[in-house]
């Protein structure tokens, strides 16, 4: 007897089954791969933090495991803002059109979760006031002391120009009992401000609102007892004189104003090309599109009508020390990470993004070495009574 030939399958063919199966199962293999490779920069974090890191250390791996989550799910569409924004960066004429904000807007939505992953969740270069503590040490260390400056108490009230996610304006109101509003372009850092000062159970004395301080601040005259900014001008200001009677509108006689500026120095020569490159590629590591001078600030104070009284470096030694010993934490995570995105297991973004933050950084640890650029220009000021 012959063998029965056999019986024709049901369905799809083996090897079209299999193919099927492969490409049910593709999306959920990705999403292993793609948390695999979130595992392995996590812990390339936690390393990276328990080699370098002394004071909060739960607080700050937490803020940059939250960071690493938040940059996983980024929409593409602001991805490519934040890599066109540094396009600006190359410009000598930013003047704020709606264009340009747009971008600017997406790049601090995407810029404050990288920085989060480091020493930069409140993104500036505080002063050197103990060059054995990193950044993260010598910001507290500047903060105390600047809330101590503005000599305000309970019942006061005080103003945060371009407070980022209320980590400086959270510290003043704690440290003075003061309650302290707080302004930003930033959606995404105004709402994790709010839930920070909700957690804290401080939402009666925190506020944080949505407001341009290239534009008239949303505040009637004489509102404030103190106001401050750290750092905040290069970042997108384009009229100081403006901006300082605004300042000064807003202050109630007598009231103390603190602000920390970044400021290009008399030993930068813009006909000299290496001080150019070293310049502007600073700009672009610190998210500076334009960098003033120190007369143009005395200048729109003045004209604004604010007394002067404190404005100087107050550093103990160069900044540039705190960039290197930053350099150190972020170059090699960027090397890590775009290992990993090569062999597959981490999204390509990731590497992209740390790519273009971190380029660039040793021509911006030069322009400090040089004192061509200085991130500490302390300003302490008053309002006269009348």
């Amino acid at each position: 007897l012959r063998p029965s030939p056999p019986r024709p399958q049901r369905g799809f063919p083996p090897a079209a089954a299999g193919l099927r199966r492969a490409a049910a199962e593709a999306p959920d293999m990705a999403k292993v791969t793609s948390c695999l490779g979130l595992v392995i920069l996590a812990v390339a974090l936690g390393l990276g933090f328990l080699t370098r890191t002394k004071e909060d250390f739960f607080y700050r791996a937490q803020q940059a495991f939250k960071a690493v989550a938040a940059l996983s799910v980024i929409p593409q569409q602001r991805i490519e803002n934040f890599l066109t924004a540094y396009d600006m960066f190359e410009m000598d004429s930013f003047t704020g059109t709606p264009d340009q904000m747009k971008y600017v807007k997406d790049y601090y939505e995407t810029l404050n979760h990288l920085c989060s992953i480091g020493n930069y969740e409140k993104m500036y270069l505080p002063p050197v006031l103990d060059p054995t503590k990193d950044t993260y040490s010598n910001q507290l260390m500047y903060e105390k002391r600047m809330a101590a400056r503005l000599m305000v108490g309970p019942g006061q009230k005080v103003l945060d120009i371009g407070c980022g996610r209320g980590k400086i304006a959270h510290l003043v109101a704690a440290q003075t009992g003061a309650s302290v509003t707080g302004i930003n372009i930033d959606k995404d850092q105004l709402a994790q401000a709010t839930a920070s000062a909700d957690a804290a159970g401080m939402e009666k004395r925190l506020n944080f609102i949505e407001a341009n301080y290239n534009e008239p601040l949303p505040f009637p005259d004489e509102s404030f007892d103190a106001l401050y900014y750290v750092q905040v001008i290069g970042g997108y200001g384009t009229d100081l004189k403006k901006l300082f009677k605004e300042a000064f509108r807003v202050l109630k006689p007598g009231g103390m104003a603190a602000f920390e500026d970044y400021i290009v120095l008399p030993k930068y020569n813009k006909s000299d090309a290496l001080h150019k490159r070293y310049v502007q590629k600073s700009k672009a590591v610190l998210g500076v599109v334009h960098y003033y001078t120190d007369k143009e600030f005395t200048d729109a104070l003045d004209g604004a009508g604010f007394e002067t009284f404190h404005r100087r470096n107050v550093s103990v030694t160069n900044q540039a020390i705190l960039l290197e010993k930053d350099r150190d934490f972020f170059m090699p995570l960027t090397a890590v990470v775009s290992f990993l995105n090569s062999v597959g297991v981490v999204p390509k973004h990731f590497a992209e993004l740390l790519n273009r933050m971190t380029e660039g950084t040793e021509d911006c640890i030069e322009a400090h070495r040089q004192g061509l650029v200085t991130g500490d220009m302390e300003t302490l000021a008053r309002k006269p009574r009348r």
